[in-house]
């Protein structure tokens, strides 16, 4: 056989199982005697049999993993993905364009550009003034949007002085890149957050004051916009106001909750994020494309050129380049076209299909929850937000270290059972079971018989 007998081989054979990755386990763990065969398969002089090879694929690697397009797969941000986006990855694979710049791939330049200048105007920016690249998820997202706030704001001496803001609900991811930028612990603010885990902008803005009386300077605050414990989206509009008055940056990360800028009745919920300088935004989330392909945008490009550009004429005429080449943009050289996977998959579903799809998920978390407040032992955490749900079991008499333990035992009993895949996350000092709804395939009969097992599971706990 040729290769392209292979590739075409396994499309087929993809396509022929795909309805059994419903009917298995959400996750699937390698054991033991699998993991020694995949080490003892050394690379040989005379290479493989292409054959063997790639039956070990299919038969000892990818089976063992957490099955993200899993209709019953409520734990992480599952990512189940369309199947555009798949093709949209085939084309990438196949043409292998370097998207370092406008020169290297023309044609994916033009088809970024467009798809960056549409996010940038539904995040309420400008897109003549705007713009933001792609990357490969959110971590790389904020890691760049936080060089460009500590380049504008903070002059050589005064980087040992610079002062961050976030929430105890903030995603490590920001943690690392605060370290990154040379931002110690000791100066990264875990504002405290209210009852609904918000920011609290009153002590914001008190924790700034007495930051700038001590001779420090606070130069970034960092918000969140559905946050992975709860879904939560900060009080964007209180922070950007706050962000404006103190002469600060406000980087919004999104990477999961952006996408509601394309709901077609939730974008309410973001209000305020168009005063944010930055936004992170992972496509690869809830806009259902593969791994990966994130976004960075930001109010101002001279802002990215600030920082990553080698050409200094660009800050002068930035707004009159028509063609800026990414690797100005951004940390990144040669990368693939991340962005025309999503240029195509919204030019062929259409936004109203995309939008109508994340509401879904959205109403999906409300239907759970109404069912688990309905459910005897179950107490609801947090309510639903941005498709979002905690809960926990809970019995009156229990002490929370009991209850805790008796929460891991159930959220691995869940699991182990392989019915469906639910984790648990702290919140509080509290061990809780969170549920995100946002799989298309999942319906409400899929809920219900969740919240059903999750019953039977406690009985068993219970009795044993």
């Amino acid at each position: 056989m040729d290769i392209q007998d292979y590739m075409k081989a396994f499309i087929d054979t993809f396509y022929e199982n795909k309805q059994d990755i419903q009917q298995g386990k959400p996750i699937k763990l390698i054991p033991n005697d699998t993991i020694n065969a995949l080490k003892n398969t050394t690379i040989t002089e005379d290479g493989r049999d292409l054959d063997s090879l790639l039956k070990m694929l299919e038969e000892s690697v990818y089976p063992f993993r957490n099955v993200s397009e899993h209709k019953r797969n409520f734990a992480f941000i599952p990512a189940p993905v369309v199947d555009i986006s798949k093709l949209g990855d085939l084309f990438e694979s196949f043409y292998n364009p370097n998207a370092a710049g406008f020169y290297s791939s023309s044609g994916t330049a033009v088809i970024e550009e467009e798809m960056m200048a549409y996010l940038c105007e539904k995040a309420g920016y400008d897109p003549k003034k705007a713009s933001g690249t792609f990357l490969s998820g959110g971590s790389m997202a904020n890691l760049n949007a936080t060089i460009a706030a500590r380049d504008k704001y903070l002059s050589l001496d005064d980087i040992t002085k610079g002062v961050v803001y976030i929430s105890d609900q903030a995603h490590h991811s920001v943690h690392k890149a605060l370290h990154v930028i040379g931002i110690p612990d000791e100066r990264i603010r875990r504002v405290k957050t209210d009852d609904r885990l918000k920011i609290d902008p009153t002590v914001l803005q008190e924790t700034i004051k007495t930051d700038k009386k001590n001779a420090l300077r606070p130069f970034i605050v960092i918000a969140t916009a559905g946050t992975t414990n709860a879904g939560v989206i900060d009080p964007l509009p209180e922070l950007a106001k706050i962000c404006k008055e103190e002469d600060m940056w406000l980087h919004v990360d999104g990477a999961f909750g952006a996408s509601v800028l394309l709901s077609s009745s939730h974008t309410h919920l973001l209000k305020g994020i168009e005063q944010a300088d930055s936004i992170t935004w992972d496509a690869h989330k809830w806009l259902f494309q593969s791994y990966s392909c994130a976004m960075l945008l930001v109010k101002d490009k001279a802002d990215l050129l600030r920082s990553f550009s080698e050409t200094p004429e660009y800050l002068e005429d930035a707004s009159e380049n028509e063609h800026i080449n990414t690797w100005d943009l951004g940390l990144d050289l040669s990368r693939p076209a991340r962005g025309v996977k999503l240029w195509l998959s919204m030019q062929a579903l259409g936004t109203k299909k995309l939008g109508d799809t994340i509401d879904y998920g959205i109403k999906l978390a409300e239907y759970t929850e109404s069912v688990v407040r309905n459910t005897p032992k179950l107490d609801i955490v947090t309510p639903a937000q941005t498709a979002i749900l905690n809960f926990r079991y809970y019995r009156e008499g229990l002490s929370e270290e009991e209850l805790n333990l008796f929460n891991t035992a159930l959220s691995n009993m869940i699991s182990n059972q392989g019915f469906a895949q639910i984790l648990t996350t702290k919140l509080q000092g509290k061990t809780v079971l969170r549920m995100c709804t946002i799989s298309p395939e999942t319906t409400q009969e899929d809920i219900d018989k969740t919240i059903e097992h999750i019953s039977s599971c406690i009985e068993t706990l219970e009795t044993n």
